[in-house]
C-alpha cells in the first residue's frame, strides 16, 4: 500500500478506524513501522470519596508504593 502526506503531515490508512494507537518507530535508513497498541481490556474507574475527613481519589486498578513514590517525585 502507498500512501501520500497532505501538507499538515497526514496519512490516511484506509484499514484504520479512528482512534486506534499505534506505536512509531523511525529506523536508521528512514522506514516508519508501525504497531498497533492493544488498548487495555478494563479502563481505570476513579471516583472521589472522603476517608478520615480528606478527599482521596480511589481506583479500579492497585497502585503500588514504588508507583506513588515515582509519580510524586515528577511533580513540580
Amino acid at each position: 500500500m502507498t500512501v501520500i502526506a497532505d501538507a499538515k503531515r497526514r496519512v490516511v490508512l484506509s484499514p484504520v478506524k479512528p482512534g486506534d494507537r499505534f506505536d512509531v518507530q523511525l529506523s536508521a535508513n528512514g522506514k516508519l513501522v508501525l504497531t498497533p497498541l492493544i488498548p487495555d481490556e478494563r479502563p481505570n474507574q476513579v471516583k472521589l470519596v472522603r476517608k478520615h475527613g480528606y478527599l482521596v481519589a480511589v481506583s479500579s486498578r492497585p497502585i503500588t508504593q514504588a508507583q506513588t513514590r515515582a509519580y510524586l517525585d515528577e511533580f513540580p
